[in-house]
């Protein structure tokens, strides 16, 4: 593997993996700060609780995948815009489809369940592609262009 590449995917990991899973922590504890109680933490971990720890997992491997993905379509000359885009869709996707599998297989009658997963894969690819993943293709490009 080249040295760029491998730049590209620590870049990917040193912003990503503290952004990701203080978002994941904060969304469990975002009801104890707005009710002062812990009940719809205690039931959002219940309904969602193994799904999670698989989204959790599976940011590990996305974010050297979505890196990877990036580093290629920065280098083939497409633009930071759409760079970003797609890593924030490569890693979402790659998340939330756990998410949702982990989900099926763990929860009785999780059909409903689903959609609320599917508009956070929309909603976490458009914010993250105009925010931490533009900042992360920005990165890998700068560095990209100073090692060659």
């Amino acid at each position: 593997m080249n040295k760029p590449l491998l730049i590209s995917i620590l870049i990917s990991y040193l912003l990503g993996l503290p952004i990701g899973l203080l978002t994941i922590v904060g969304t469990l504890w975002t009801p104890i700060l707005f009710t002062g109680e812990g009940l719809l933490s205690i039931a959002i971990i219940a309904g969602y609780g193994w799904p999670t720890l698989g989204l959790a997992l599976s940011f590990l491997v996305a974010l050297g995948i979505g890196a990877k993905v990036a580093y290629d379509h920065l280098g083939h000359g497409k633009s930071l815009l759409f760079s970003s885009f797609v890593y924030s869709t490569v890693v979402n996707f790659i998340i939330w489809a756990t998410f949702c599998l982990v989900l099926l297989f763990t929860v009785e009658d999780s059909f409903l369940l689903l959609f609320p997963a599917i508009l956070a894969l929309l909603f976490c690819t458009i914010v993250t592609t105009f925010t931490i993943g533009l900042l992360i293709t920005y990165l890998i490009e700068r560095t990209v262009a100073k090692l060659n």
